[in-house]
């Protein structure tokens, strides 16, 4: 049985396609708006998401963005209908962790609905920290991230998309109650 994994690259001409896992590092990305922090951890996404999120204000948004269904459900952006607590985030992230992280069907938005604090796991298996970078920043180099320039995708790379998580699909779409609306361009 193939490995299951959410992101790969090809390193070199005719190679087979392999888990890619960024060497644990860390950049400040300006965007046309506030800078932002573009967090790559070789692994351990889901607890790095629970480090960040200790540090963001409550009530909390959860948006799931489906950008390539397998079974059960449709392509769209589903928006937690209620604020979340923390708690309930984690709850969450924890059930759905393995599926989260290793499955690239999907990109995840966790938000505080008090502040501009927000987290976006992406496809790509990185994540992006809009709001108080400063305190996002502390949080990932006592995790042990380094610091650099610029986080590099590698070019070129693949997005899985793995039968073995399809029920994990459909039990997300299920957990909460959602409120689905149409991917956006800028969901690719």
């Amino acid at each position: 049985m193939k490995p299951t994994f959410k992101f790969g690259w090809l390193p070199g001409d005719n190679a087979q396609e392999q888990r890619y896992e960024y060497p644990n590092v860390f950049a400040v990305e300006k965007t046309t708006g506030p800078d932002r922090l573009v967090i790559a951890p070789s692994t351990q996404h889901i607890p790095m998401l629970f480090d960040l999120l200790d540090v963001m204000a409550e009530p909390i948004g959860v948006l799931y963005v489906l950008t390539v269904p397998r079974g059960a459900g449709a392509e769209g952006r589903y928006q937690s209908v209620n604020p979340h607590s923390k708690d309930e985030v984690k709850a969450l992230l924890k059930r759905f962790g393995n599926f989260f992280e290793n499955d690239g069907r999907h990109h995840l938005w966790i938000a505080s609905m008090s502040s501009s604090d927000l987290l976006v796991f992406d496809k790509h298996n990185v994540i992006y920290a809009y709001g108080c970078t400063p305190i996002f920043e502390e949080v990932v180099v006592r995790r042990g991230l380094t610091k650099v320039e610029t986080v590099q995708v590698p070019c070129p790379h693949t997005h899985n998309y793995n039968e073995v998580f399809d029920r994990a699909q459909a039990e997300v779409l299920r957990y909460w109650d959602w409120k689905r609306f149409p991917l956006k361009d800028s969901d690719d």
